[in-house]
């Protein structure tokens, strides 16, 4: 308990000084960085102390650092580094390509302060190196300072450690290391299995391997194992380009989550030193090729990939096919796990492929945390016990007991086993049949925070992107090109339109909750709305102009989906529609079309699903058909101010029709609803196109792969009905929020 209370004062002081820096401007990897260097000169001076020799040179040792103030202590630490990263051995891999980033001389005396306030060396290897590991993982899941694409969730690499079981005796390498997460946690995981001298000697010196192109990793990464006492005298981590320095070293064990997307402009063609690969510019193919070509016969791999590796077969990914078949003949792919979005730096879809070198793919065990899985960063991340499941139903070391909790009787079990002909027959690995959509259970000031947090990333990639193009126009060596610690726009832009997207729902949710605007007791209610619509339509019955009949069914409170104001009533939307006998309608064109809709006399233009997107009305690729009798489809026409909902997935979503200079005409695959002249239209569509509104089609659709919903079911789902006065505001400050025009 004393040691966890030390560790969490440790980090808090160490972190408070990270915090002085920022507002300095001095970044939190470089700040990490920094603390790196200072660290280790201080744990040198302090073993030297103990009479166990120093392995730094006379001249850049603590105590020549310590004597210095002012401008006079830059310099001298700048003269530290510059010649610590021309050494050998361990010294010269901690201290690679080392620069200074504290230029203010109060700033670098903090630091140094604070690290001489303790004695490093002498603490336990695994209390130092938890502080060290807590720094690491609190920099990579902040976002502005772009560290987390060095940093995979410890929560997944534990439980990748404990199904790949790594042994003692075995070799453990990581080509693309990061800050050595994977080494550290088989390290961990390997050292509790005996207590042999040898064993935990072969172990510390010559078990783990990693490598990083990066410099500011392999610093990181190589303290990290250090302040855990393993590779003291030569670090395991590898300053060089895995896809390019070739090798005839092979090893047991393979864990790794490679970058991904293409290489960087100006890198080294792989197949130009690697002849033997499938020509290709993505990252994490090249990367799949040279892990199988690293592991020995018989050895096992966990590695993190993208989707594309698993599905993409387009001619322009043709290589990714060629070597997703290689894998298949020559490595039992007996496990994959489907990952959730939120849990790393970037909204990317992943996968954990788990091998074996020496005999081909047959049935391959599939487990889905992802489907109806929302992880974030900040809020809720991911932990160990989330992937409890997963290691429980994987049986490390006696896989022939697995057994899946998928069935008929349970279509929605997360772990299912698909057989060789099944396999062959999907095509790809993408295994999907979990039926329930992800929930965004965000709240609206949540997604707000999140859009600021990715907008300060671009603001900043895009000041750090300025200031490189400047430097090197001007002719002078900008070494931030090679440690670019931020995110590509291109990353950042897509979890920005995902973010608006969220965003965009949720106030909509909003507003048809009545959270964006304010009550009003001349605004009246509803119900005097429903009295007026009903009225009218009882004088239309009695003047023989309306049949009478049961439109829609009566509704039960135990039907409610949340409370709404009190001057507000939950409604059927058929008994909102429009004074004529169907207010709804189907559309005759389509699968179902007819002989005798045709004709060569009369083209008439169809809504079409393509036509309803995500914001709004799309007049792209116009579907022209020609029908013979007009009065018999007339009921099908769509004119300016109707509401189209798709009736097949993403069945719900819904549009108003914009002024257009002639009628549609409904495909098949949409409804027609026509909204009462009392009604606010604009509002209406909101609540259509709400959560609340698409739980309840969702619940309903039917067909092959549960797509289709049909009109008598969309009849009779609820809405949260206003007065009409609020029904305008709301449209009006959801319209004002998101920027759309007026719909009405």
């Amino acid at each position: 308990m004393a040691n966890q209370k030390t560790e969490g004062a440790l980090l808090n002081k160490v972190w408070k000084i990270a915090n002085v820096l920022s507002s300095a401007g001095v970044g939190f990897t470089d700040y990490i960085t920094q603390l790196t260097y200072i660290l280790f000169l201080k744990m040198d001076d302090e073993k030297e102390e103990l009479g166990l020799g120093s392995s730094i040179p006379d001249g850049c040792k603590w105590a020549n650092l310590v004597t210095y103030n002012g401008t006079d202590l830059v310099d001298k630490y700048e003269e530290i580094l510059d010649e610590l990263s021309k050494a050998e051995g361990l010294i010269g891999t901690i201290f690679t390509k080392a620069t200074n980033k504290i230029d203010k001389p109060v700033m670098l005396k903090k630091v140094i302060e604070m690290v001489s306030e303790e004695n490093w060396y002498m603490m336990e290897g695994d209390f130092k190196g938890a502080i060290y590991e807590g720094i690491l993982e609190k920099n990579g899941q902040d976002k502005k300072s772009g560290a987390g694409q060095y940093f995979t969730p410890r929560a997944l690499i534990s439980a990748i450690v404990d199904v790949i079981n790594p042994k003692i005796t075995e070799t453990v390498a990581d080509p693309c290391c990061g800050t050595g997460g994977f080494l550290l946690a088989a390290y961990e995981h390997m050292r509790k299995q005996s207590k042999n001298v040898e064993k935990q000697k072969f172990l510390k010196n010559n078990a783990l391997y990693g490598a990083d192109n990066t410099s500011l990793v392999v610093t990181l990464a190589s303290m990290n194992l250090y302040l855990h006492d393993i590779g003291i005298n030569k670090s395991p981590i590898a300053y060089k380009d895995s896809l390019i320095e070739t090798t005839d070293d092979m090893y047991q064990v393979v864990m790794t989550n490679p970058p991904f997307g293409t290489r960087p402009q100006g890198s080294i063609e792989v197949s130009t030193n690697r002849p033997e690969f499938i020509k290709t510019s993505d990252n994490q193919v090249n990367f799949l090729q040279h892990i199988m070509s690293i592991v020995k016969t018989g050895g096992r791999v966990g590695v993190v990939l993208p989707d594309s590796v698993l599905t993409d077969s387009a001619p322009s990914h043709k290589a990714t096919e060629e070597v997703r078949n290689k894998l298949l003949q020559d490595f039992n792919l007996h496990t994959i796990l489907r990952l959730p979005i939120g849990i790393f730096y970037a909204d990317v879809k992943t996968n954990v492929l788990f091998f074996e070198k020496g005999s081909p793919t047959k049935s391959i065990w599939v487990y889905d945390y992802r489907t109806g899985i929302k992880h974030t960063l900040a809020t809720k991340p991911m932990t160990r016990e989330h992937l409890q499941d997963f290691v429980d139903c994987y049986c490390a070391g006696h896989m022939e007991d697995r057994k899946p909790t998928y069935s008929k009787k349970n279509p929605n079990g997360r772990w299912r086993c698909f057989s060789e002909n099944e396999v062959k027959k999907n095509g790809n690995l993408d295994f999907k049949w979990i039926n329930f959509k992800i929930e965004d259970k965000r709240d609206l000031d949540e997604v707000l925070n999140d859009l600021n947090q990715e907008a300060t990333i671009i603001a900043d990639s895009v000041k750090h992107f300025q200031s490189c193009v400047a430097n090197n126009v001007s002719g002078e060596k900008n070494d931030d090109m090679d440690d670019l610690n931020v995110l590509t726009l291109n990353e950042s832009l897509q979890v920005i339109h995902s973010n608006l997207q969220a965003l965009k729902a949720k106030l909509i949710d909003a507003g048809v909750k009545g959270q964006l605007t304010e009550r009003s007791k001349s605004d009246g209610s509803a119900n005097e709305i429903i009295d007026a619509i009903l009225f009218e339509r009882n004088q239309l019955v009695k003047q023989g102009e309306l049949r009478e009949k049961n439109i829609i069914d009566k509704i039960d409170t135990s039907e409610f989906p949340y409370k709404i104001p009190d001057n507000w009533k939950w409604v059927r939307i058929g008994s909102l529609g429009a004074n004529i006998d169907i207010p709804f309608a189907d559309g005759p064109f389509g699968s179902n079309l007819k002989k005798e809709h045709y004709t060569k006399e009369k083209q008439v233009r169809i809504i079409q699903l393509s036509n309803i997107g995500e914001c709004g009305w799309k007049n792209e690729n116009e579907k022209y058909t020609t029908y013979k009798h007009l009065e018999t489809i007339k009921r099908s026409e769509v004119h300016e101010g109707d509401i189209v909902i798709a009736k097949m997935m993403p069945a719900g979503r819904a549009i108003i029709v914009p002024k257009v200079s002639k009628a549609y005409v409904l495909s098949s695959d949409c409804i027609k609803f026509v909204p009462h002249k009392l009604l606010c239209k604009r509002y209406l569509y909101y609540a259509i196109n709400s959560e609340m509104f698409r739980k309840q089609v969702l619940s309903k659709i039917t067909g092959i792969g549960r797509e289709r919903t049909s009109l008598t079911k969309i009849k009779n789902f609820l809405i949260p009905l206003p007065p009409v006065a609020e029904q305008i505001r709301i449209a009006d400050r959801i319209e004002l929020l998101l920027g759309e025009t007026s719909k009405e």
